[in-house]
């Protein structure tokens, strides 16, 4: 009930914002008061829609020539547009905001500006432009006079520069930790008037969670675990149900996991199961079935590890897919532009598509039916492989022992000592047969130390005898190991590709498949639908 009466107050802001025969009612006050009631809807209402109502907010401004309703609401929509992941477009809202920020002379405008446009560069990988950024908005903040906004700038100043160390992976270092205590320091500054109560609480509330997850990385569990209950606190208390329960109630979950506590664990995991339902954040959703598949598997309740493990392969592959489909939204975007530009000449586009369509589905059908045959030739050279390797691998494994015992310097060119060179060929023909390969962590300077060595002996054995580079190796052993899964176990033949790649300890489908190509000649969905025809 209450989210529809707040969808309906939303509603009629927008249909308020654009009815055109009212312009004579837009006054600089009635965009305040618009630009108001938008952002006391923040906390519950989609950052979409916010963006949209906005938008109509944002032309009455420009109507009116109102140059601080226009900056306001561009903040706002940036702001909003890095929520959403939206980076290029808060960038894009920055470049229409720079002339009017030194126009208004405005130090709180002008400090958030550089944060929100510092942290979108940051974010796309431009470490320079967006630092550079943030330490204009430290100028900028250090004139602004009222206190509450200048230590509530200062406090989000801080947890970029904290999330920018983050992201970096400096966890040890000593800037993370100082980022995170002053921006605590700042908000500790900000009163705790009625105006402001809402704003320090939530900061505070996340600021708690980035420690708790900043200990836990450090291995210090308690600690980790104190901060997280001090967040989840701070949002009981002033019933923020929103954004940071959810993120805190699923590392709660995880780190309860970890340590063994199954059933605090699910608790937990529940929790946030209940609060995602207001928030609909995916990927939250995705590691909270993980994390309760696998407790439900530690405890042995089958049935409910069973439920959640088909949840999590179904939500994983449709978030997968769906990030597919971002990175081809813009170029469905520039098609559709380039359709705009030339619709006088529709006649013979048309014509010359459908003869270029022609022409390439013939080629396309040639094409396919050679690839095919190449397709079909290396599988059973794959199979061919794979039965010859069954027949004779107790020969090939004494045959294998007594090639690596016999390596000497005058086989291959290498600076390392006989001894050496035979001990860690020996050890990478253990590791090839232990399937210790299948872990997602395997470094070469991992594997290194699991073989009692140096990487840069490794590597270079590695490139001399196996003849690849260590990625590909290691990918070319985790290829073949699945390969002789699929061939032996039809069970796995049923598998989804993507539950394939993680278990094989791929980072993603796409990598997985590049890798099996690579190796064999041929898709993984064609290898198995061969096997399956067979």
């Amino acid at each position: 009930m209450i989210k529809s009466l707040r969808l309906l107050i939303l509603f009629i802001i927008g249909i308020s914002c654009s009815n055109p025969v009212k312009k004579e009612n837009i006054t600089e006050e009635s965009v305040k008061k618009e630009i108001e009631k938008i952002q006391s809807l923040r906390d519950s209402v989609n950052p979409t829609m916010i963006i949209n109502s906005l938008k109509k907010v944002k032309q009455h401004a420009k109507t009116i020539k109102y140059d601080w309703g226009i900056v306001n609401c561009n903040l706002i929509l940036m702001n909003n547009f890095l929520i959403t992941g939206n980076d290029k477009e808060s960038i894009a809202i920055a470049k229409e905001n720079e002339v009017l920020i030194k126009n208004l002379k405005n130090n709180f405008f002008a400090c958030r500006h550089y944060r929100l446009q510092g942290s979108a560069y940051l974010n796309l990988g431009m470490d320079d432009q967006g630092l550079n950024d943030l330490k204009k908005a430290l100028e900028y903040n250090k004139k602004i006079s009222v206190t509450n906004d200048k230590y509530f700038e200062l406090a989000m100043l801080y947890d970029v520069l904290a999330l920018h160390e983050t992201i970096r992976g400096d966890l040890s270092g000593p800037n993370l930790k100082i980022y995170y205590q002053k921006e605590l320091w700042a908000i500790q500054n900000i009163d705790n008037s009625k105006e402001m109560e809402g704003k320090k609480s939530r900061m505070l509330s996340f600021l708690y969670f980035s420690l708790g997850i900043l200990s836990n990385k450090q291995k210090k569990t308690k600690e980790a675990e104190n901060y997280f209950h001090k967040s989840l606190d701070i949002c009981k208390k002033f019933n923020i149900t929103r954004d940071t329960p959810v993120i805190v109630n699923n590392e709660m979950a995880w780190l309860l996991f970890d340590q063994k506590k199954y059933d605090s664990c699910i608790a937990y995991a529940q929790k946030g199961m209940i609060l995602e339902r207001n928030d609909s954040k995916a990927d939250i959703r995705r590691d909270l079935y993980e994390v309760l598949y696998k407790s439900y598997s530690e405890k042995g309740d089958l049935q409910n590890s069973s439920r959640y493990t088909k949840l999590y392969m179904k939500l994983n592959d449709s978030i997968l897919e769906a990030q597919q489909i971002a990175i081809n939204e813009p170029v469905k975007n520039i098609i559709q532009e380039k359709e705009k530009d030339h619709q006088k000449n529709m006649t013979t586009i048309l014509v010359i598509t459908g003869i270029s369509i022609f022409i390439l589905a013939i080629l396309t059908f040639f094409l396919w039916r050679r690839s095919q045959k190449i397709f079909h030739s290396r599988y059973e050279n794959i199979i061919s492989q794979l039965k010859n390797a069954e027949n004779n691998r107790t020969r090939s494994s004494v045959s294998e022992n007594a090639d690596i015992s016999k390596v000497s310097v005058s086989d291959k060119s290498s600076n390392i000592h006989d001894h050496t060179l035979n001990i860690i060929l020996q050890k990478l023909n253990r590791f090839e047969k232990s399937e210790k390969f299948l872990k997602k962590d395997n470094s070469l300077t991992f594997l290194a130390n699991s073989l009692e060595t140096n990487p840069r002996y490794l590597s270079e054995i590695i490139k001399q005898y196996k003849q690849k580079n260590y990625n590909n190796y290691i990918n070319g052993l985790r290829i073949q190991h699945i390969i002789q899964l699929l061939y032996k176990e039809p069970i796995y033949r049923e598998y989804k590709i993507t539950y394939l790649a993680e278990y094989c300890g791929f980072a993603s489908r796409e990598v997985f498949a590049i890798a099996f190509k690579k190796e064999t000649g041929v898709t993984p969905s064609y290898f198995i639908e061969q096997l399956r025809n067979d």
